[in-house]
């Protein structure tokens, strides 16, 4: 790898159910995590085994941020029951977390170096 690119893996466990697809959405500026934007590279990765790898490669070396789930239904969105809170696993960066609101970007997030991280998550 160069000396400035790197490659982020997330290794995702704890998920009741092997059905659906992990959703995941990476961001590299605060704007546009903390608005619900565009991100700057998302990933859908079919669930099929006790855990799912998302792989993001050929990233800058930098701050970033991102928020995942797991789509247990398939309909590509996070589902929502009674006062907005989702009935779907969902894990943030950093285990970040808030209790009224999504965390913000200082909170999620972390610094990627040039090569290879490799992160751990487990949404029990």
């Amino acid at each position: 790898m160069s000396q400035n690119i790197s490659r982020l893996v997330l290794n995702v466990t704890g998920y009741e159910a092997a059905t659906g697809q992990m959703m995941v959405a990476l961001y590299a500026d605060a704007a546009a995590f903390d608005e619900e934007a565009a991100p700057l590279r998302d990933a859908q990765v079919r669930i099929d085994g006790p855990e799912t790898q998302v792989v993001f490669e050929g990233l800058a070396a930098g701050q970033y941020a991102f928020k995942l789930y797991h789509d247990e239904n398939g309909n590509g969105e996070l589902d929502i029951g009674a006062f907005g809170i989702p009935t779907e696993d969902y894990y943030f960066s950093n285990d970040a977390s808030d209790p009224f609101s999504a965390p913000e970007f200082e909170e999620a997030a972390f610094t990627l170096e040039a090569g290879e991280d490799i992160k751990m998550i487990d949404l029990n």
